[in-house]
């Protein structure tokens, strides 16, 4: 064998035990495949996001269930999330974090990405206070008594298949059933 082939051999078989040797098995002298190397996704970066409110004492919560009072800071992964900031009195605001390119770099340089915005800076409202119940004004009751005083209503119109009845005479004789007689009879 050539002094190349029998370099070529060896070499993979140093590569072939230090990937066999990836197994759960694997002897503590042997040392441990690189991490550019592995297939686990890595770790998402944490990077620190600070949070303001007008006014002050606002409740702070991430997805990840991280929490702090304004003004305040935490370590959050450089991912897009949205943040939930509620205060009792205030309408409770959701606003959306995004990761923002790296700034400029070189090449042998690897930023971690930026969140926007930072610092979160959230002005709260008041909650409108609760409409008023409508008060509806009372009716008048109109106390009724039985005496024969006269009437104040005007006479009732004739509705229907029967007349309406005679309009009751204020002072004399009962009325007569009968239409008065003609004049001159």
């Amino acid at each position: 064998m050539s002094r190349v082939g029998l370099i070529v051999a060896a070499t993979a078989a140093v590569m072939g035990v230090a990937l066999a040797g990836c197994s759960s098995g694997m002897p503590d002298w042997m040392p441990s495949m690189p991490d550019w190397m592995s297939s686990a996704p890595a770790a998402p970066q944490l990077q620190t996001l600070r949070f303001e409110s007008d006014p002050p004492g606002a409740d702070i919560r991430t997805i990840q269930g991280q929490t702090c009072f304004t003004p305040c800071a935490l370590a959050v992964p450089s991912e897009n999330q949205p943040i939930t900031i509620t205060k009792a009195g205030y309408v409770a605001q959701t606003i959306q974090v995004t990761v923002a390119p790296p700034p400029e770099h070189s090449f042998w340089e690897n930023p971690p990405a930026t969140l926007t915005p930072n610092p979160l800076q959230v002005v709260l409202q008041a909650q409108a206070p609760p409409p008023k119940p409508v008060r509806r004004p009372r009716k008048k009751t109109v106390q009724r008594t039985h005496t024969a005083a006269k009437s104040t209503r005007p006479p009732a119109e004739a509705s229907g298949p029967f007349p309406a009845p005679p309009p009751m005479q204020q002072q004399g004789a009962p009325a007569s059933p009968f239409p008065p007689a003609p004049a001159g009879q």
